[in-house]
């Protein structure tokens, strides 16, 4: 097939290309390097690059209309950024998201897209599944809600084929900026650790699981769905710290609890039921496994 990627020089993205390159298949990645890296992909064989902003409605149909399958993963991620700059958030996440569902309606390409648990809010039960409330509690998860809906309209209206996946907190080498790299660089380096609250429960999803999500519903039948991937499992920040201090060994752990951030979800575990039953995937890295693969790749780069 012949596959693009948008974001694809991005955290997710670069290991969705890496594992594709293994395959026969034609890559075509489309990023605007806002927050990806070229580096990621950049040594990777039969891959094609193309430096755009997705809003480039000129650019984006002629990559669309020439490739079969499109993995829409390019956003303005995170929440605290969102917030920061939510101008931003909306111009690439919910117009870049209809310009991409528009085009693959038009051509009828099939479309895989990354949401977010986000889009739950604060959920009144645990674990969440697919069909609990929507909530937006920040940019970042309004510009998600705004884009499923988008993706869902097409489908209704012009027969899109779409799927979509909820991410949970994805975590693994190559990330930057997010809970567990920012405590890995302290303890790694003896500085002091902040935690927003006591009460978060974080359902954390290694890398490699969710690339095998990806590839399983590209290679499926399976049209119009929605599926939640995580690990269906809650952990503290406190047993982050804890499983980190097992592997990094630091001369010290130096914690310091700060009052919740605005727009920050509290606590989320994410009911896979579905994509098990449905997809056939269950995730195969436990937190633990995970975190010395990610550990071990940050000492590798240091």
């Amino acid at each position: 097939m012949k596959i693009l990627i948008t974001g694809g020089a991005g955290f997710i993205g670069s290991f969705l290309v890496n594992r594709l390159a293994d395959s026969k298949h034609d890559i075509v990645v489309v990023d605007d390097l806002s927050r990806g890296k070229f580096d990621n992909i950049d040594k990777i064989k039969k891959v094609s690059f193309i430096k755009s902003d997705i809003c480039d409605t000129v650019v984006m149909d002629k990559l669309i209309k020439k490739n079969d399958v499109v993995f829409h993963l390019a956003a303005l991620a995170r929440v605290m950024p969102s917030i920061d700059d939510p101008e931003l958030t909306f111009h690439s996440n919910i117009n870049g998201t209809e310009i991409v569902a528009r085009l693959c309606s038009k051509y009828e390409k099939k479309l895989i897209f990354t949401s977010s648990r986000e889009i739950y809010g604060e959920p009144l039960t645990l674990p969440v599944a697919e069909d609990a409330s929507y909530s937006a509690r920040n940019p970042y998860s309004a510009s998600k809600i705004a884009s499923e809906k988008i993706i869902e309209s097409y489908s209704f209206s012009y027969h899109l084929n779409y799927t979509i996946i909820r991410l949970t907190n994805v975590y693994g080498a190559n990330d930057y900026e997010r809970v567990i790299p920012l405590f890995i660089n302290a303890m790694n380096n003896n500085k002091k650790i902040y935690l927003y609250g006591k009460k978060k429960l974080i359902d954390f999803v290694y890398i490699d699981d969710v690339v095998d999500s990806l590839i399983k519903i590209m290679n499926s039948d399976i049209e119009n769905e929605v599926f939640n991937i995580g690990s269906g499992k809650g952990y503290s920040l406190m047993d982050l710290i804890n499983l980190l201090d097992k592997i990094i060994k630091p001369s010290k752990t130096d914690i310091h609890i700060e009052s919740e951030r605005t727009g920050e979800i509290q606590r989320f575990i994410a009911d896979i039921s579905k994509a098990k039953k449905i997809l056939g995937w269950s995730p195969k890295t436990s937190l633990e496994n995970g975190l010395k693969k990610t550990v071990k790749w940050y000492d590798h780069i240091c």
